[in-house]
């Protein structure tokens, strides 16, 4: 196999859009031209580009790629705790902390969660009608339901939680004219110190830090950069999945009014919400040997982007693809990737957004766009796609 002839101009990635819900043209030419392709990175680089489904889960599950650069062994400190990232850890460092984290994320504290997202979803909501009749989704609801969730599973107590949010705001949101430099590191140090003041109590933290002292345990650093990571991974992206679905579901009137009747459960919503997000364009991987995929070698140390997107609307795979369908027999989509590095908190991030969409479609059935879709605002952000603000009235 020999590297894709490079005579023709490479596609700029990521690929120029003008909507907010919708992938860029470009992807499923792409996909239909060919199952990989390199590409133009706005850093000035090349990367390799995959966008059918079964090309993306072999990428996601193969052992020649990784997650760091070969020969690279980042270390974690309290100054640095996203080094210490458990999925941006290779094997074995990432199987040990991942068996730790699974047997801590249980179905039971799932389910216990999912009682606290109701009460703050209700509350949150009964706040907005009292305000109303206009509200913005993002602010008023999108943000601080998975925020609260966040602080619930890592223990945070109550008298803290004020300044953790400000602090992850500024870190994760990049909101405020607030230094982020001395917002990071007064991030990381409390998260340190919290996890310094565990065992207390049934949560998450308490638990890891329990089992610190066994054979295969986790040291109470690494604890600290799981819980880093768990803001990271869960506060904007959760968000941005409650309000893409909310909009794309605004489109969808006999889906919307399915759900706000109850003939139609939500958690299959949810899924198709999921395969048809567009909010973050592709998971990447880094070659730790010369490998063979897709009729192409890639050599080591060359970047592969995984498009789950492109995965997720692959007609091969998917019947009419861009079509919310809510019928059995869909294949799994890869909106929480694939492989080992499957998202760990997938059952945490389904449950959220079935009690977000369901809470506001029976709380206010009356719920719509308070301005018209194109005024939407939005933005393009290197690999991201985010709803500025989403105003609803009733």
């Amino acid at each position: 196999m020999q590297h894709e002839q490079l005579t023709a101009p490479l596609a700029d990635y990521p690929f120029t859009r003008d909507s907010i819900i919708e992938p860029a043209p470009a992807l499923a030419d792409l996909r239909t031209a060919a199952p990989i392709h390199k590409v133009r990175l706005a850093s000035g680089g090349h990367a390799w580009l995959v966008t059918r489904y079964q090309d993306v889960r072999l990428v996601l599950n193969h052992p020649a790629f990784g997650t760091q650069y070969p020969g690279s062994i980042p270390v974690a400190d309290e100054d640095n705790l996203a080094a210490g990232f458990m999925f941006l850890k290779d094997p074995p460092d990432h199987t040990r902390l991942r068996r730790s984290v699974t047997r801590a994320f249980t179905a039971r504290r799932i389910a216990e969660l999912r009682d606290r997202a109701q009460e703050v979803a209700d509350d949150l909501v009964t706040a907005m009608l009292a305000a109303g009749p206009v509200a913005d989704i993002q602010e008023q609801f999108a943000y601080p339901l998975p925020i609260s969730i966040i602080s619930e599973l890592l223990g945070i107590p109550d008298a803290d939680r004020g300044r953790f949010r400000g602090w992850a705001d500024i870190v994760v949101r990049s909101v405020g004219g607030a230094d982020f430099g001395a917002a990071f590191t007064d991030l990381q140090r409390f998260v340190v110190r919290l996890v310094e003041s565990k065992p207390d109590g049934g949560d998450l933290l308490s638990d890891l830090v329990r089992q610190s002292g066994t054979s295969d345990g986790l040291t109470k650093l690494e604890v600290s950069s799981m819980a880093m990571g768990l803001l990271m991974a869960g506060y904007v992206t959760t968000a941005s999945a409650i309000s893409h679905g909310l909009l794309r579901l605004f489109g969808n009137r006999p889906v919307l009014d399915g759900v706000r009747d109850g003939r139609i459960e939500i958690e299959l919503v949810v899924e198709e919400l999921l395969r048809l997000q567009d909010e973050e364009v592709g998971i990447q991987r880094i070659a730790q040997s010369d490998v063979d995929i897709c009729g192409v070698r890639i050599s080591l140390g060359e970047t592969v982007i995984a498009s789950r997107v492109g995965a997720n609307r692959d007609p091969a795979e998917f019947g009419d693809p861009d079509t919310m369908s809510l019928t059995a027999g869909r294949s799994p989509h890869l909106a929480f990737g694939h492989g080992i590095h499957h998202c760990l908190g997938s059952a945490l991030a389904r449950m959220e957004l079935a009690v977000a969409l369901g809470t506001l479609l029976r709380r206010i059935p009356g719920i719509r766009l308070a301005d018209p879709p194109h005024e939407v605002e939005w933005q393009a952000d290197g690999m991201d796609v985010s709803i500025e603000r989403l105003p609803v009235a009733w």
